[in-house]
């Protein structure tokens, strides 16, 4: 009889404190550390919308953080090196890196959109990183000419434009502005307005000349 109550205990324990495994999954992190605080930073398996666990995704609970949930970009939209790249016919032509030969948008389909929107339904706020790695290639301010007037933009999903001449992203590092040598220039998008991230797309406009190069890297998704 004792033994019964045991277990029944147990179950019931894992029911109002998920252990965040793929059987087991946690609504987010941050209910996660909620019933575990013992836990460590790492891999979790979360359900946002509750529905069956079969839709749970694997995500990074940052456990430090009190519990932030960070979704990653698909592998193979989440950087490219750094290459030359060739400008189209009009020079003057600002083209998304999404439609540059060779490009592509960044994409989170591993996550999905029923699962981020719930994600963003419960939390207060996200940030993300977007990295630009430059050679001779202006990331955010141009030193030698003083002014923006080639620097990035970057896209956010519900069409949401960050720029010098917009809504600010925080510069963490620009390393582009001397374009002198490889350097990089790091930026954090950190926003309460939820359909702003994620990030999935970037406009460059230094690039064209054979001495010219560019890639990018995307930080993950974090909701906290």
């Amino acid at each position: 009889m004792y033994a019964n109550i045991y277990i029944m205990r147990k179950e019931i324990d894992v029911i109002k404190k998920p252990l965040g495994t793929r059987k087991n999954p946690a609504r987010t992190c941050r209910d996660l550390y909620l019933g575990h605080p013992d836990f460590l930073d790492g891999w979790y398996w979360i359900d946002p919308n509750l529905g069956m666990a079969d839709d749970a995704i694997h995500v990074f609970c940052n456990m430090t953080a009190r519990g932030q949930t960070c979704v990653f970009p698909d592998k193979h939209t989440a950087m490219h090196p750094d290459v030359q790249w060739k400008k189209e016919d009009n020079e003057k032509a600002e083209v998304w890196f999404s439609s540059l030969r060779g490009g592509f948008k960044i994409t989170y389909e591993e996550v999905g959109p029923i699962q981020l929107t719930f994600l963003r339904l419960l939390s207060q706020e996200a940030h993300q990183n977007f990295t630009y790695s430059c050679t001779n290639s202006i990331g955010w301010f141009n030193q030698q000419a003083d002014n923006y007037d080639l620097s990035i933009r970057i896209l956010g999903e519900n069409g949401q434009e960050f720029s010098p001449r917009g809504v600010k992203p925080l510069v963490l590092l620009d390393g582009c502005k001397m374009k002198k040598e490889a350097s990089k220039s790091i930026f954090e998008i950190r926003t309460t307005k939820m359909n702003r991230l994620p990030l999935v797309d970037f406009l460059p406009k230094d690039y064209g000349s054979t001495d010219q190069a560019f890639g990018f890297e995307v930080g993950p998704l974090c909701f906290s």
